[in-house]
C-alpha cells in the first residue's frame, strides 16, 4: 500500500491555502500536495497529449482528483479547458498532416503528435472534443430537451395501452 501512494506524489513545491489559522497561507509540499508545480505539469501534459488520466499520473494525481478540483476552482476549470483545446488542436493538425502525407505519398513524419493513437480515435477524440469547445451544441446521449407534462402525460397513455393491446386487455 506504501509503495502505490508514493507512487502518486507529485512534484515538490509551494501552493497557496485559501484559509489557514490567519488568513491565506503559503504552503510548501513534498508532493503529496497540489501545487503550482503540479498545476503547470499537468496542463502540459494535457495541452500535449490531450489525455486527463496520462497527465493526472505524470503529475501524481488521480483522473478523479483532477476532476473534482475542476469542479471547485473555476480558474483552474478554466485554465484545463484551454490546454485541452491545444491538445485537440494539436491532435487535428496530425490529422491533416497525416492526410497530406498519405495523399501526397510521402511517408509519415516521426514526430507525431498523437503517438500510439490510429486515425480511427484521434477523430473520435476529435468529434467528441468539438462541441465542447466550440461552447455550444451537447455531449453524445444526452436528452434534447425536456418535454412538457402533457407529452409525457401522452406518451405514457401511449404506452400503457400498447401494453393492455399486447395482453389482449383491448
Amino acid at each position: 500500500m506504501a509503495a502505490k501512494k508514493s507512487a502518486r506524489r507529485g512534484p515538490p513545491g509551494r501552493g497557496r491555502r485559501a484559509s489557514g489559522k490567519d488568513g491565506p497561507q503559503i504552503i510548501h509540499s513534498a508532493g503529496a500536495r497540489w501545487t503550482d508545480e503540479a498545476e503547470s505539469l499537468f496542463l502540459d501534459t494535457l495541452a500535449a497529449t490531450n489525455n486527463v488520466r496520462l497527465a493526472a499520473e505524470k503529475a501524481g494525481f488521480s483522473r478523479e482528483a483532477i476532476y473534482a478540483r475542476a469542479r471547485r476552482d473555476p480558474d483552474f476549470a478554466e485554465k484545463k479547458a484551454h490546454a485541452r483545446a491545444i491538445g485537440c488542436g494539436r491532435i487535428e493538425d496530425g490529422l491533416f498532416q497525416a492526410a497530406d502525407h498519405v495523399l501526397s505519398g510521402k511517408p509519415p513524419p516521426p514526430e507525431c503528435p498523437w503517438p500510439n493513437m490510429s486515425v480511427q480515435e484521434a477523430i473520435a477524440i476529435a468529434k467528441l472534443n468539438r462541441p465542447a469547445l466550440a461552447g455550444e451544441g451537447r455531449r453524445p446521449a444526452w436528452p434534447a430537451r425536456r418535454r412538457s407534462l402533457a407529452e409525457v402525460h401522452e406518451s405514457i397513455l401511449a404506452k400503457l395501452s400498447a401494453i393492455a393491446r399486447q395482453r389482449g386487455l383491448l
